[in-house]
């Protein structure tokens, strides 16, 4: 299962970074084009699961309380800026500078989550882990800063500067 996630993951930022190079979209674009072609398959999976009633029913038990709404609206707001972040990355960068930048996120978060909330025991396993997946991050990013350090500036004639 952790396979096919990668996969899919792995190809949904190649279908990212290509929208973006070779169609010339926006972030804003491609989030756009990405909730509206998964919206049908959300709702499929809602309803088949039987989530969509008892959704229903939360929702409207708790749209009167406004701790509920701002959480709503916060966690809203995070999703959006989050997806827009990781389409810009894709565009601006590649699929693979994404998800190298994915995995930085996720040794954090997990170290984060061994600090503040605790419950899980600490193990040379674990540690070797977030080590190795910190390395291979930083060892990339240094890897990349290199290449684009280390590359001619391109040379633009005045028409073409003044065109822009």
């Amino acid at each position: 299962m952790a396979l096919t996630s990668v996969f899919f993951q792995t190809m949904y930022l190649v279908l990212v970074e290509k929208s973006g190079a070779e169609d010339g979209l926006s972030s804003i674009e491609i989030m756009f084009y990405n909730s509206f072609l998964s919206l049908p398959f959300l709702l499929f999976v809602i309803i088949a699961t039987g989530e969509f009633p008892n959704s229903l029913a939360l929702l409207f038990a708790k749209s009167n309380s406004l701790y509920f709404l701002v959480i709503l609206i916060l966690s809203l707001v995070m999703g959006i800026v989050l997806n827009f972040t990781m389409f810009l990355c894709t565009i601006v960068n590649s699929a693979l500078t994404t998800t190298i930048v994915g995995v930085l996120k996720g040794v954090g978060s997990t170290t984060l989550g061994f600090v503040l909330l605790g419950g899980v025991e600490v193990h040379a396993l674990n540690v070797t882990g977030l080590v190795i997946n910190t390395a291979g991050g930083v060892w990339y990013s240094y890897a990349k800063y290199q290449q684009k350090k280390n590359k001619p500036p391109k040379l633009i004639s005045d028409l073409e500067a003044h065109s822009k």
